[in-house]
């Protein structure tokens, strides 16, 4: 009976520590630095984590200053590995988070591990600590330069262009564009210019996918915007602040429509295009206004070289 007894006891403790390392790991994911979903979701997964392990530990006899310091380490041990293990699957995505977040996570895993063990800085440690983390740090600046240079290598399955659906007329406050004149972010592209093409996926997490894209000065992206999510989502390129005032906009008119060739509205399971020329060096942001994601932290960047 008292084995019996025991086993609800072990599984609880076992669904919240491991639950609470996915919890933190899909947070670190899913974008903890921008989304205060994730934050919360981040701390959720914190309290599961240190719940699950003070049942454990206290089921092996620990109590009192111990116990505290077992939770402080083991906490410590989830959340950096939280941080490599979510930053390390996002590495396409966020290249230039992720360049730090992975090596980080790793030192303080290994770190946190000797700590937890008691283990001493011995030579054979010490040689596996430096070895490891050198190949996670190389690695790291590997997969940096391959993803900077081809933000939607990972994403594009060999899917044929499609052509740019039409999409109906908008009802913007502000006044009418002129869309063959050069402006801060650039202007519209010349489909027979196109020197690259880039597929971005939006999806109901409220992210695109890339984040970020580098291009050159001077040259013609078509991006290929695919939704494959279950509600309508936008991509909008522009200046941050540009983009602010008219996601405020878009919360007092969530019915707006558009056409402007910056941007497309794109349904569910649809695709559309921009052809954009970026003939101005800088950041050009990009963003979905429906009304509620660009709070939600769907935005990005594009990084235009010299």
């Amino acid at each position: 009976m008292e084995q019996l007894a025991s086993f609800p006891r072990q599984h609880i403790a076992m669904a919240l520590k491991y639950g609470g390392i996915s919890f933190i790991a899909g947070s670190v994911s899913h974008g903890v630095f921008s989304g205060q979903r994730s934050l919360i979701t981040a701390g959720i997964g914190i309290v599961a984590f240190i719940l699950g392990m003070w049942l454990e530990n206290k089921d092996k006899g620990e109590h009192g200053a111990v116990l505290l310091k077992s939770l402080a380490i083991s906490t410590l041990l989830a959340l950096s590995l939280g941080l490599f293990t979510g930053s390390l699957q996002h590495f396409p995505d966020s290249p230039n988070r992720s360049l730090w977040a992975v090596p980080l996570g790793f030192a303080v895993s290994l770190l946190a591990l000797v700590w937890v063990s008691q283990q001493t800085w011995t030579k054979p440690i010490k040689r596996y600590a430096l070895g490891s983390f050198a190949v996670v740090l190389i690695g790291s600046g590997l997969a940096y330069q391959y993803y900077s240079s081809n933000p939607a290598a990972v994403h594009d399955h060999g899917m044929a262009h499609t052509e740019q659906q039409a999409s109906v007329t908008h009802d913007h406050a502000a006044a009418s564009h002129d869309h063959t004149t050069e402006t801060a972010i650039g202007l519209p592209g010349n489909t027979n210019e196109v020197g690259r093409t880039v597929v971005v996926d939006m999806a109901d997490t409220m992210r695109f996918s890339p984040e970020t894209l580098s291009v050159k000065q001077g040259e013609t992206v078509r991006l290929v915007v695919r939704n494959t999510g279950n509600i309508r989502h936008e991509l909008t390129l522009g200046t941050i602040s540009d983009l602010k005032e008219h996601a405020a906009l878009m919360l007092k008119h969530p019915n707006m429509q558009h056409s402007d060739p910056n941007m497309v509205q794109v349904d569910p399971g649809q695709v559309k295009e921009v052809v954009w020329k970026f003939s101005k060096a800088g950041a050009v942001d990009f963003a979905c206004l429906q009304p509620g994601h660009f709070a939600a932290g769907m935005k990005g960047l594009v990084q235009v070289t010299q």
